[in-house]
């Protein structure tokens, strides 16, 4: 009887240990996604400040047949001679099941008379 009873209790310690380390790597794979999805939407934003002319570079693309990355730029507000122009630069990434980032950025672009 005694040798059932600490199979049994055996047993409830082992199952438990196993759901942590389940648990455990959930935690793992969804750190790491989010990790991967700030650097694609850090890329992302980074790329738009690089350029001239922010407002050519909306659109999507796939990164490792996983992760979506789109951006999107707006005109924010411009000054009245059209020189200066202030831009917002969203880019949301989504993974699946129901990964979802978003971050925002402003860029202020001036351009002097030729």
């Amino acid at each position: 009887m005694e040798v059932m009873v600490a199979l049994a209790i055996m047993a409830v310690a082992v199952v438990a240990v196993f759901q942590l380390y389940s648990r455990a790597l959930r935690s793992t794979k969804k750190a790491e996604d989010y990790t991967k999805a700030i650097f694609y939407a850090r890329s992302f934003l980074d790329e738009a400040y690089s350029v001239s002319d922010p407002s050519e570079i909306s659109g999507s693309k796939e990164f490792e047949k996983y992760y979506t990355v789109s951006r999107q730029v707006v005109i924010q507000a411009e000054s009245e001679d059209k020189k200066a122009k202030l831009y917002e630069i969203i880019v949301t990434v989504t993974w699946p099941p129901s990964g979802n980032l978003k971050i925002k950025g402003l860029r202020s672009v001036y351009a002097p008379e030729e």
